[in-house]
């Protein structure tokens, strides 16, 4: 076979990736505001409301992710407009994700406490970054022992392959509009003063991430800052230096957030249920997703808030 044949079946299997992964994502969608409004209405009575917040956190318009921030938020806006809901317990797997949409997750959740509306943050195997952001937003955090949290910091990486295209023989015409147009571009060397331009949006963003930390966990900020560089905890490190608020489970989370909202301890819980077409198009998703996304890179880096071991 030769190297144009490849190359183009290569394209043709990128081509029909996407093309599946766009049906699926276009169903889901379609599926998940038809149901939206009718979730939880399996259960009966006053009760507690769930709101998952699983994987890394974006603003994609990507309904198939629990952690795309439009959905979180549309979520917790039915819960906080059902009476039957009289606390939300955030329940969180994440590593965090981009700026704009923690921040906007971390208000909302942040905007329902001063409506008077409880909101528990229970985490799971890891709620580190935008992950520990957000769940600063609740009135208690309750962590695993062995949740892995904390990394409060930000973070942008954009790859240097000038070496790899020199060897290559690539070169790259740019035609721009300005002298930083094409800053954190892969082919050439970052300059010291395109670095001193990133680091400044880099520290005003750790900035606002560690004064809203603060301002959620009701501590000063020259309290935060000792655990403020970029390190993760276990969860019952977490609890010693005050990250969190307690250690438990899922369960004692509900637990907690049914005492915070004075109901009986069998009061209702109101999760967020997938329908079975859902979960179908989910574990097609699953397949699908990761292999598209090794196949399609960008040389588009994001200032983020999160984690990556």
């Amino acid at each position: 076979m030769d190297k144009n044949r490849r190359i183009l079946i290569a394209i043709l299997v990128i081509l029909v990736f996407a093309v599946v992964l766009a049906i699926i994502q276009i169903s889901i969608t379609m599926q998940r505001q038809a149901t939206l409004g009718m979730r939880i209405t399996l259960a009966e009575g006053p009760g507690v409301g769930v709101v998952r917040v699983h994987g890394r956190i974006e603003s994609t318009g990507d309904m198939l992710s629990q952690a795309n921030a439009d959905y979180v938020i549309k979520r917790l806006d039915e819960l906080a407009q059902d009476s039957r809901i009289k606390a939300i317990i955030v329940r969180i797997n994440s590593p965090g994700g981009t700026v704009a949409a923690t921040q906007e997750i971390y208000n909302k959740i942040l905007s329902l406490r001063k409506k008077n509306i409880p909101v528990v943050a229970s985490m799971g195997d890891l709620a580190a970054s935008g992950g520990y952001y957000i769940a600063s937003a609740c009135n208690t955090i309750v962590a695993n022992h062995g949740t892995i949290t904390g990394s409060i910091g930000v973070i942008a990486i954009a790859p240097n392959l000038r070496g790899l295209f020199e060897k290559l023989g690539i070169r790259m015409n740019v035609i721009k509009s300005g002298r930083y147009k094409d800053i954190l571009a892969s082919y050439r060397e970052l300059s010291p003063e395109e670095l001193q331009l990133i680091q400044q949006i880099i520290d005003t963003s750790y900035q606002k991430f560690v004064h809203d930390v603060a301002v959620g966990r009701n501590m000063a900020v020259s309290d935060i800052m000792p655990y403020a560089d970029g390190r993760v905890f276990t969860g019952s490190q977490a609890l010693e230096y005050k990250l969190v608020d307690e250690l438990g489970t899922f369960e004692d989370a509900v637990n907690k957030a049914r005492k915070l909202a004075k109901l009986p301890e069998d009061s209702a819980v109101y999760e967020d249920t997938a329908s079975p077409f859902e979960r179908i198009l989910a574990t097609m998703a699953s397949f699908v997703k990761p292999k598209l996304e090794q196949y399609i890179s960008t040389n588009y880096s994001l200032v983020e808030y999160s984690y990556l071991p």
